[in-house]
């Protein structure tokens, strides 16, 4: 039988944890659901230097620890380790189904995120786990003393690369271009950095190693020529793809696949929101999500309680 309630947020991350406690806190009887633990991509970035209220900076993982904290303490209940698999409308209900249980609803708020992005050469898939990571915080200590490489230029790839660049011996930095996109100040960090050494227009084509990553295949963009970089690891920071495939054809997606909405986040279908990093927006940062997860919210509780209905 399925539990009833008034909302339900999908992700657990700033967008998601705000918009649960604004609508908790509106009386809105709601649950969020995340597919692991709660906090979303910040757990993974190691220093959060410009969100306000912080001047010293605070690790991400302490700055979701105490979102997570706030929400909870307005009664938020958290189900953690429920992917959602399905989101279906019958009339003005949604039901939506996790891997254990099954939910109905008035209105639904989508803040599930986006996933790294694959390259997609030969090798990738093979050595996921055994040298190649799209997490430094996550696993650097892993590569303590060894050589590492980057791929990507932006603020991800390079906020990584200095947090490798404490463990490791060297930090490799590969990125297609002449110049990176990441913002100045990282930049300059970046470039102080005895341990990092970039590698301008190249661009990875093979990742090579039997049980555990041993080099990284990389092609001069200009001159077309081929290299070989030894290195024990691999952090890949290429971009990032929604993750919007349960929602089936309930939402309209730009040629990326990410949601649109309108200047309230709501969706095509009425009742369902989306916010944060997975709808199509210009800005990707935690202070933006706050505000989408803000804004979904107060958008969804007046649908809830029929004034915009």
């Amino acid at each position: 039988m399925s539990e009833q309630y008034e909302a339900i947020v999908i992700g657990g991350g700033p967008a998601g944890l705000t918009a649960g406690l604004y609508l908790m806190r509106g009386g809105i009887k709601t649950v969020l659901l995340e597919k692991v633990l709660p906090g979303g991509a910040p757990l993974n970035t190691g220093r959060v230097e410009n969100y306000p209220g912080f001047p010293e900076g605070i690790s991400g993982r302490e700055l979701m620890e105490r979102f997570a904290a706030h929400a909870k303490a307005f009664g938020l209940p958290v189900r953690e380790f429920s992917e959602v698999q399905t989101v279906s409308l019958e009339g003005t209900r949604f039901t939506v189904t996790v891997n254990d249980a099954t939910f109905d609803t008035a209105g639904v708020i989508v803040a599930s995120g986006t996933e790294p992005a694959k390259m997609g050469i030969p090798g990738e898939n093979e050595l996921i786990g055994r040298g190649i990571s799209y997490c430094a915080t996550c696993d650097g200590m892993f590569f303590k003393d060894l050589e590492v490489a980057v791929i990507g230029g932006g603020d991800s790839a390079i906020e990584e690369a200095l947090s490798l660049a404490n463990i490791v011996k060297k930090v490799y930095v590969i990125h297609r271009r002449d110049s990176l996109r990441a913002q100045k100040i990282l930049q300059e960090r970046a470039f102080r950095n005895p341990k990092m050494e970039f590698l301008w227009n190249r661009r990875p084509v093979e990742i090579a190693g039997k049980s555990q990553v041993e080099s990284l295949v990389i092609e001069d963009t200009k001159t077309g020529r081929i290299e070989d970089l030894p290195v024990s690891g691999v952090f890949v920071y290429v971009g990032y793809r929604p993750d919007t495939g349960f929602l089936g054809d309930l939402v309209q997606r730009d040629p990326a696949g990410f949601i649109i909405t309108d200047e309230g986040l709501a969706t095509k279908t009425p009742g369902l929101y989306a916010a944060g990093d997975i709808r199509k927006k210009t800005l990707r940062q935690i202070s933006t999500a706050v505000g989408d997860g803000a804004q979904a919210a107060v958008s969804l509780e007046r649908y809830v309680l029929g004034a915009d209905r």
